[in-house]
């Protein structure tokens, strides 16, 4: 017969370790703010073209023009 350990405390959530669930090399060399756009364009927000009008600021994309976000 063999005997199994047994553990004096069950383990506890804040016991287990969190990871992202992403850990390839390039998703760690982001930068922690990245915008992504359709047309498959990833940079950090200050690579973005900024527009102003109408009260509001607008983030688009350098490549394919589209708006990203409307603030």
């Amino acid at each position: 017969m063999t005997s199994a350990p047994t553990l004096e405390r069950p383990p506890t959530r804040t016991s287990h370790c969190r990871r992202s669930p992403s850990t390839s090399a390039s998703a760690a060399d982001r930068p922690k703010t990245v915008l992504f756009c359709p047309c498959g364009r990833e940079a950090s927000t200050d690579e973005w073209h900024v527009e102003h009008g109408d009260g509001h600021r607008r983030l688009v994309c350098p490549d394919c023009g589209e708006t990203l976000t409307v603030r």
